[in-house]
């Protein structure tokens, strides 16, 4: 449903005749395929949208932007030195490469911002004579073999076949009365709400998926724990047997398979046939049959023990589902982070620098696996608003709890983050220790030093002692994908 060619030709056109020689004023990339130019003409600022997003790909005009997780992504840092107070010179819709080209210049500068609308589509930042300076995210990189410094080389041309498909299909665009850009704004209310409901459903099943995986996992486990807590009456019968046995020693012999014993119940006299093993002897026999019964009553309290665990995992779980059921669409892009994966972040859990654990409130805590992924962690993964924490004066792991941007650390989460950063620590199995934690920001490598030694200032110190029930809880929620609920 993303615009069709000819609604791009008539928006680029209409954006092209409007707004050439307004001059940037600010930039945003939200996402890898999704970027913002906010321009100023005479008497207004307008907000151009630029999307490559599979079938939410448009050029638009937008009221609000698309909010922007946490701290700044690089290619944002890049359009913001780089093309902020510019003026758009043109721009151009290249249909037999799915190209918008904007060429936007100064008296000293002049720069090229391509969107690029098919697969895996994203933004490129060139000069003028098309070196790539950085590239919006990793798919270009890796299926057009661009890098910053390459030159920039358009895509393949769609085929005849494809372009004749394209061509000629009725516009959908509906131009409001009052609208300064009709085409663009119009293209905006096509897509620009079904943009942001699809976003925010991403968002809720990337962050429902590990409760939904833990309830799947604990509905497997109480199974078998509750297959276990029953077998009180197994355990009863090797009792009543090792009793009976005990009664009737002298009558037993080795090497016998079975006996018949006379047993004086409630419901009066039994005659009870006992299967034997003639390997043993008769006070073996006695023995085994007691030892079976108390190992089964030890399973027995243990699997109470653990299904009672395992009911408080998944009303955890249950809650946390409701919690994120219910919350609104504004609630769900508030957490837009979910989407955005940085350095580290991506591919399966074992190939990442860090072990994730989830604390109170569904937050995400990182923990480095060694030295060189304690550098990975701290100086590449972690943003210098997150928040750092190490066991004090100890050799340990570091510890990154990712915050949005301005979002104060709770202290349930703290609590969580520094028991973690304990137990991974020289400190492990100690009752009481000290945790430092600081933003990231803080945190300087030191120059020639071992992998994973630091040097922080500003820190605070919290003396934490150790909650083995806390322990325990976060140690279970070791997985992949980071769930939040607020």
């Amino acid at each position: 449903m993303s615009l069709r060619p000819s609604e791009l030709e008539q928006v680029v056109t209409e954006v092209a005749a409007r707004l050439t020689g307004a001059v940037v004023q600010k930039a945003w990339c939200p996402l890898p395929r999704l970027a913002y130019l906010e321009l100023r003409v005479p008497g207004r600022s307008v907000l151009l949208c630029l999307c490559a997003e599979g079938e939410l790909a448009r050029v638009s005009v937008a009221a609000d932007r698309f909010p922007t997780p946490g701290e700044p992504a690089p290619f944002q840092r890049w359009l913001r030195q780089e093309l902020v107070g510019l003026k758009l010179a043109g721009l151009a819709w290249r249909d037999t490469e799915r190209l918008v080209v904007l060429e936007l210049q100064s008296d000293e500068s002049r720069r090229r911002l391509v969107l690029e609308l098919g697969s895996p589509g994203g933004l490129v930042l060139t000069t003028e004579a098309g070196r790539v300076l950085m590239l919006s995210g990793e798919g270009l990189a890796q299926r057009r073999s661009l890098h910053p410094g390459a030159q920039w080389l358009p895509p393949e041309p769609l085929s005849s076949e494809v372009l004749e498909r394209t061509r000629g299909q009725p516009s959908r665009l509906l131009p409001a009365e009052g609208d300064f850009l009709p085409l663009a704004e119009a293209a905006e209310r096509l897509l620009g709400a079904r943009d942001k409901a699809s976003r925010a459903e991403t968002i809720r099943r990337r962050l429902t998926l590990p409760y939904r995986a833990r309830l799947k996992r604990s509905g497997r486990t109480l199974e078998k724990v509750r297959a276990e807590a029953a077998r009180v009456p197994e355990a009863e019968r090797h009792r009543q047997v090792g009793e009976l046995l005990t009664q009737n020693l002298h009558r037993l012999k080795r090497g016998v398979a079975e006996v018949t014993l006379t047993a004086y119940t409630e419901q009066g006299v039994e005659e009870v046939k006992v299967t034997l093993d003639p390997k043993r002897t008769p006070k073996e026999e006695v023995d085994w049959h007691f030892h079976q019964y108390r190992r089964l009553l030890r399973g027995v309290e243990h699997a109470r023990q653990r299904e009672a665990e395992l009911a408080r995992e998944v009303e955890h779980a249950q809650l946390a589902l409701r919690q994120l059921e219910a919350l609104d669409e504004a609630a769900l892009l508030a957490q837009v982070e979910v989407l955005r994966k940085g350095v580290g972040e991506d591919g399966p859990p074992e190939a990442r620098p860090f072990k994730e654990y989830v604390g109170h409130g569904g937050q995400r805590i990182w923990v480095g696996k060694g030295g060189e992924d304690n550098d990975t962690l701290t100086f590449k993964v972690a943003r210098p608003g997150h928040l750092w924490l190490h066991a004090r004066g100890l050799p340990g792991s570091h510890v990154v709890v990712p915050l949005e941007k301005g979002v104060e650390v709770a202290q349930e989460v703290l609590l969580d983050a520094a028991h973690l950063a304990l137990h991974h620590s020289g400190a492990k199995g100690e009752p009481r220790g000290e945790v430092s934690w600081v933003p990231v920001k803080f945190v300087k490598k030191v120059k020639g030093g071992a992998p994973g030694q630091v040097l922080y200032s500003r820190e605070k110190t919290l003396v934490v002692r150790l909650e083995p029930e806390r322990l325990e809880r976060l140690l279970k929620t070791r997985g992949g994908e980071a769930p939040a609920v607020p």
